[in-house]
């Protein structure tokens, strides 16, 4: 067993309606009683995002909204949030929603503390100032574990996805209420589910795996997968949906440690060539990538397939648990009512080629590296070739 050093770095509160109790944690955070809210337009539009300022605001707490966030969020719309924030003159930033506006949320906490824009930090090319606001994530999906790592995601001027990571990017409390996930439609319940069992697995199986994310990572398997159908067939079971909630933040723990692999290689490249919701897209690309990870990993991969549930231990080999997880993995993949097909998103056989070529970009470096199995240009090719290919 090799060294490794693992550090939880926000701290996490579960209830249900806990969130009503957010104004106590601005002020015991900051001492203050001033805050920025980053949220997107859904949830303005269907009043959580008042239902959260009216707690807020009621508690005592003098609250600024910001809800300019879209998917896959943009290096001008973090730019923006940052502006807000300065203005306000705010030792809170509270991020309402799912991982785009958490991660807008994160990073404008960090942009706000100096005048450069977004983009001087992309990829890390320049240090962030000094952090000097308390930051909150409030997530309303289970998918991304935002609200624990010290990561982010955002395209930039040229629509490439690209990363910013530093600790001071780690929130410092991560508030997990059930009842925010609750009118999530069915189809994000089972992209962003599907998301955050993939961070587990990823993290698990790769490079980087240690001990202590096997353990974080293989137990938010196993709450994901026995609940994640529920929680799309009874969206209002808040067992099921606390149950996802937890097993996405355990997932988050996972790559905050042990990063990601091939499914997030390519979902990257699919976000960056049409913008394929990240969730969907990753879940797609280990469809087609699953038994591909197999040869050489059977052991860990057997591992996860026993914490899916997958086929108790009546097998003969780790080869055979290992596939048996595959298996479940693609049935979990068609019951959740998944879209596999890329056509609706203008992609075909013809775009292979830029598929792969954006997969073996330098940004996607890091999970291609990180993966269980190293993906060779010739792998590269044919997973877009099989993506692209499914009707």
């Amino acid at each position: 067993m090799s060294g490794f050093d693992f550090a939880a770095r926000t701290r996490v509160a579960y209830g249900v309606e806990r969130v009503k109790q957010l104004a106590e944690d601005v002020k015991s955070l900051t001492g203050g009683n001033k805050a920025v809210l980053v949220t997107d337009p859904g949830l303005v539009k269907v009043g959580v995002a008042d239902e959260v300022l009216a707690a807020l605001r009621e508690g005592g707490v003098e609250a600024t909204l910001f809800s300019d966030v879209q998917s896959d969020p943009t290096s001008a719309s973090i730019d923006a949030a940052a502006e807000v924030i300065r203005a306000s003159n705010v030792s809170c930033v509270i991020g309402l929603g799912g991982g785009s506006a958490m991660d807008v949320a994160k990073l404008a906490s960090l942009v706000a503390g100096a005048e450069h824009p977004t983009e001087h930090y992309a990829l890390m090319a320049n240090p962030f100032a000094p952090k000097t606001i308390k930051m909150i994530m409030v997530p309303t999906t289970s998918g991304t574990g935002a609200e624990v790592t010290s990561t982010v995601v955002f395209s930039n001027a040229d629509k490439r996805k690209v990363w910013g990571w530093d600790y001071e990017l780690a929130p410092d409390l991560a508030v997990l209420d059930p009842t925010l996930t609750v009118a999530l439609p069915p189809h994000l319940t089972a992209a962003t589910g599907l998301d955050a069992m993939i961070h587990a697995l990823e993290a698990v199986t790769g490079k980087r795996s240690n001990a202590m994310i096997e353990a974080v990572g293989l137990q938010a398997i196993r709450m994901i997968s026995g609940s994640l159908l529920a929680a799309i067939r009874e969206p209002g079971n808040l067992e099921a949906r606390g149950q996802l909630g937890i097993g996405s933040m355990l997932a988050g723990m996972a790559i905050e440690q042990g990063g990601t692999g091939i499914a997030h290689c390519i979902g990257h490249a699919l976000g960056t060539l049409a913008r394929v919701h990240h969730g969907r897209a990753v879940a797609v690309a280990l469809y087609h990538a699953y038994d591909w990870n197999i040869p050489g990993n059977e052991a860990i991969l057997a591992e996860v397939a026993r914490a899916m549930g997958a086929g108790g231990n009546t097998f003969a080999s780790l080869e055979e648990q290992a596939r048996a997880g595959a298996a479940f993995y693609r049935r979990l993949v068609a019951e959740s009512g998944l879209q596999l097909s890329l056509a609706a998103e203008g992609l075909s056989a013809v775009d292979a080629g830029r598929l792969a070529e954006t997969m073996a970009s330098a940004e996607n470096a890091p999970m291609r590296n990180n993966n269980c199995r190293y993906a060779l240009d010739e792998d590269l090719a044919c997973f877009a070739e099989q993506l692209l290919n499914h009707a």
